[in-house]
């Protein structure tokens, strides 16, 4: 029981938190980090391997940079955020496969190289 009212305290800072007034500078540091993970996104070839993911991250920074526009500095800084952490899972996501395929591709590389041998380990 007290685990679940520890919780739910925690959850309730953070949002009171995250409620209190974000002003112009915390709202264009949210958006240049999360141009960051957009653009880190985009390096790791997401576009690619993640698609939907930097999608979404894109359209979640354009809504960002349209609140920033009309000087909604919590609404900038919430979906700023939203971005960067797409972003964020667009890159690890992108990582994620290119890391598989090159694993597959040294396995590929090991069993030719067992056939070649006559199957000696």
């Amino acid at each position: 029981m007290n685990t679940i009212r520890s919780v739910l305290a925690v959850a309730l800072a953070a949002s009171c938190g995250f409620a209190q007034a974000i002003d112009r500078d915390a709202a264009q540091l949210e958006l240049a980090q999360a141009a960051t993970a957009v653009q880190a996104a985009e390096r790791d070839d997401a576009m690619r391997y993640a698609p939907r993911d930097l999608d979404e991250a894109h359209a979640t920074f354009e809504v960002a940079q349209r609140a920033a526009d009309a000087r909604e500095w919590n609404d900038a800084a919430y979906y700023a955020e939203r971005a960067k952490v797409n972003g964020d899972l667009a890159s690890a996501r992108s990582r994620q496969q290119r890391a598989e395929a090159a694993t597959e591709e040294i396995r590929r590389s090991v069993d030719a190289l067992r056939a070649e041998t006559g199957g000696v380990p």
